[in-house]
């Protein structure tokens, strides 16, 4: 229930945003006519902080996470299509490194890949509201050291080699994700956006769960 909370909280002060956003008579004589969200191809980046939920609570700390995509808009209108891949990662808790006397050190790291439909409401000229959900993959590693980081295909620090693995679990299963956010428009067609997501892997055992808040660029 307190995570929930959490989550309620999230999408609440993002909304607060948005009504303050529109109430916003200071940038009256700033308006920029909205153009970045009627271009039919747009690319974006991203990244933020990554809230584990859950099981995963229990096993993972809070983590950041890095993305990148592309927004399609097939035809005028509040409707877009979102391509978009994301890399997060985690340290271990205390807690699995004390279930597993052989590690000193652990570490989670996740790819997604989402095909969401995005609807968007313009509050004012220059911000809209959007929300989104669709299905798409989740790979999951989770990996135990005696040494330090283990490098990977996706992520190599100060490696130790595969001496120093002592335990890793791989998978890559269904997910999906849904969430809202807040869009700004730029001079020159570019904006800039906020947003919360709630994301769930299909995990064995337990599903892997999520609240990423990122904030990116759209071009």
């Amino acid at each position: 229930m307190t995570r929930m909370n959490k989550l309620i909280r999230t999408l609440a002060a993002l909304a607060l945003l948005g009504c303050l956003a529109g109430a916003g008579p200071a940038f009256a004589q700033g308006y920029y006519r909205y153009q970045a969200a009627d271009r039919p191809v747009q690319w974006y980046v991203d990244g933020g902080a990554s809230i584990t939920e859950g099981d995963t609570a229990a096993n993972f700390n809070n983590g950041w996470t890095v993305g990148a995509g592309v927004i399609v808009k097939p035809a005028p209108g509040p409707f877009m299509l979102r391509f978009g891949i994301d890399y997060g990662y985690f340290d271990a808790s205390d807690q699995l490194i004390a279930a597993n006397p052989s590690a000193n050190y652990g570490y989670m790291q996740t790819l997604t890949g989402f095909a969401d439909g995005v609807l968007e409401l313009p509050i004012n000229p220059w911000t809209r509201l959007y929300a989104m959900a669709g299905p798409g993959f989740g790979y999951r590693g989770i990996y135990l050291t005696s040494g330090g980081v283990y490098c990977t295909p996706f992520f190599c620090g100060s490696g130790y080699g595969s001496g120093a693995l002592v335990g890793r679990d791989t998978s890559t299963d269904f997910a999906w994700n849904a969430g809202v956010g807040l869009d700004f428009a730029m001079p020159g067609g570019q904006s800039w956006f906020v947003e919360a997501r709630y994301e769930r892997f299909d995990t064995a055992f337990a599903p892997s769960e999520f609240i990423p808040i990122r904030i990116g660029f759209r071009f």
